[in-house]
């Protein structure tokens, strides 16, 4: 299980992270999008993945992670269940997210910081 203190640390450990409110819920953006929506009541996240991440984490970890409903789940948005996700698969997901909202300049700092 991870924690929601624990989710918004690793959101605010990828750079040019910023928290705002989207639908009255905490949501974690780059300039460009978000790329992940928190739900405290259920405690769960959705993250905008591509469709062949989403099959990748559905495949992995189907206990943790499971598509959206309905269209956005086929754009390849994805529900995590943080009562059940281990915290270095949610550390790829938050990443794979973050690398897909990020600006290219970002996404080539990041590369190069990670030696990518």
């Amino acid at each position: 299980m991870v924690d929601l203190q624990t989710f918004e640390e690793l959101c605010f450990a990828m750079p040019g992270v910023e928290k705002v409110l989207h639908w009255d819920h905490p949501a974690f953006r780059t300039k460009r999008r978000i790329f992940t929506t928190l739900w405290p009541e259920t405690t769960s996240a959705n993250f905008n993945f591509t469709p062949e991440e989403q099959a990748a984490f559905c495949q992995e970890d189907p206990k943790s992670f499971y598509p959206v409903e309905g269209g956005w789940g086929r754009q390849g948005w994805t529900t995590v269940n943080l009562k059940k996700v281990k915290k270095k698969m949610l550390e790829n997901a938050i990443s794979s997210a973050w690398y897909n909202a990020a600006p290219p300049k970002l996404q080539e700092q990041y590369r190069l910081e990670k030696g990518l």
